[in-house]
């Protein structure tokens, strides 16, 4: 397995936003080209053919790994925890931050929440105790790497509320009841 950074030119842009229409809730979801033109980074994730892609936004020693998509006829067969380690790997000396949808009993999506969490966890990163709320939405803040550092994270999501003006997350931890 190969990753490779793309860019709106790349000859296989137009099969990775197909994955991402597929893969990505429209509520969550921005196309390749504007991601790449707000200074993300597109990485394709390749065997003999493009079979997902990563994209990430770097900030000092943090890289958040914002959008994470396998095609669906190829999922669960390693191809993202591959992707995760690799990426992982690639930034030893870095803070990496990823929120995936926090587990809720009352969703009807808890099992694919469940599963999601999981996948992070066998794959490198551990919980942190914070969780964000947005796009009607609450995740859970995961990283790998260096230790979550809350103030850097904030000053991140600060500066991508300048980038992106719909996303303005407040990181908190729960109340212990």
């Amino acid at each position: 397995m190969k990753l490779k950074v793309m860019d709106t030119d790349s000859p296989d842009i137009a099969v990775l936003e197909s994955i991402n229409e597929e893969a990505i809730p429209a509520c969550e979801r921005n196309s390749l080209e504007d991601l790449i033109n707000t200074g993300a980074t597109v990485i394709g994730i390749y065997t003999d053919e493009p079979v997902g892609f990563m994209v990430i936004r770097e900030f000092g020693t943090l890289i958040y790994l914002a959008y994470l998509a396998i095609r669906q006829d190829l999922r669960s067969n390693g191809f993202g925890g591959i992707a995760v380690r690799d990426l992982i790997s690639a930034f030893p000396e870095n803070m990496i931050v990823v929120e995936y949808e926090a587990i809720d009993p009352l969703s009807a999506d808890n099992d694919i929440n469940i599963r999601r969490k999981n996948f992070y966890l066998r794959n490198g990163f551990s919980e942190t105790g914070y969780f964000t709320f947005y796009d009607n939405t609450e995740f859970e803040i995961g990283c790998a790497g260096k230790d979550f550092d809350i103030d850097v994270f904030g000053k991140f999501t600060e500066y991508l509320s300048n980038i992106v003006s719909d996303h303005i997350p407040k990181p908190y931890k729960k109340q212990s009841v």
